[in-house]
């Protein structure tokens, strides 16, 4: 399943700009495309219009221009990438025919999708887009034929540094996307790369099935484990930084979890996070020798 994005339609070069320019602003693009694949390989740029009939100006469009040589990796590159246009094939009503999203007055369809369907929003570098969250109008008519409007905020990308500031998001979000524990055992290297499962794992996670309200808790979990260790230095931090409550067992239950790693080797996993609904937790042992952790259990709090 890929990570669907839009093409802001509305960051669309305009104006007069000479070709060398033109091929500046589409290359700034493909810069933050391949930052934003590191985190999601199967990234997938959905636009308005095919890619090459993008306009670029007056009198330009993105295939002419850029299959003229001077750019012709950043082109190969930027067709590599899935693409539908229009970007509502295949979308039934995401939006809503009754609800609208705006940006300074004019119909924003790619922002609104975005917000619509909690996914990331990506546009060209240019004026007015440098900023790693829009803030949109959602005009929603009611049953009584009255017009309902708040600000609401896109959550975006137009240069590489913006995905760095986005990036607990961007792969929080994908968690919302996997359809059940089995999915999320299988994706789990592409999911949370700095993690390791012991085999009991995969059983305790294969129970968590569609719609079950455990599925975003411990995905989410899982996450916040994965995101401090990506930032982990083990030279000089015993732990990671965690975001969330992390904490060992105390002496008296610390026997209770110590396991045979993956290596075979036994191995303290008393430290733990926490999710709800329940006392759900997350038992790890983190490996200062590669920054990764293991994971030994992932269920509620065993009892003593």
């Amino acid at each position: 399943m890929a990570f669907v994005t839009f093409l802001n339609e509305l960051s669309f070069p305009s104006g007069q700009l000479n070709a060398h320019d033109a091929v500046a602003v589409v290359v700034g693009l493909v810069k933050t495309l391949r930052a934003l694949k590191v985190i999601h390989a199967d990234t997938a740029l959905h636009s308005s219009v095919s890619l090459p009939n993008i306009p670029l100006g007056e009198g330009l469009w993105l295939g002419p221009v850029m299959s003229a040589g001077e750019a012709r990796d950043e082109w190969r590159y930027i067709r590599s990438i899935q693409n539908r246009s229009p970007f509502t094939a295949g979308l039934v009503n995401p939006v809503g025919g009754e609800t609208e999203y705006q940006h300074g007055g004019v119909t924003a369809a790619a922002l609104g999708l975005s917000h619509a369907l909690g996914t990331l929003a990506v546009s060209f570098p240019t004026e007015g887009w440098l900023h790693a969250t829009i803030n949109v109008q959602r005009l929603h008519l009611d049953a009584k034929g009255k017009i309902d409007e708040d600000t609401v905020s896109v959550v975006h990308v137009a240069v590489p540094e913006h995905i760095a500031t986005n990036e607990e998001w961007i792969r929080s979000a994908w968690i919302a996307k996997v359809a059940d524990g089995d999915e999320l055992w299988q994706r789990r290297a592409e999911l949370f790369p700095h993690l390791k499962f012991r085999p009991d794992v995969e059983a305790q996670l294969q129970v968590l099935k569609p719609g079950d309200v455990l599925l975003a808790s411990v995905g989410t979990a899982l996450m916040d484990i994965e995101l401090a260790l990506s930032t982990w230095r083990p030279s000089d931090e015993k732990y990671p930084a965690f975001k969330t409550r992390v904490s060992p067992e105390g002496e008296t239950r610390s026997r209770m979890f110590r396991w045979k790693d993956l290596d075979g080797v036994e191995r303290d996993f008393d430290l733990h996070s926490r999710y709800t609904p329940g006392a759900g937790r997350v038992h790890f042992w983190c490996d200062r020798r590669d920054g990764t952790a293991t994971v030994g259990h992932v269920g509620e709090k065993l009892p003593d």
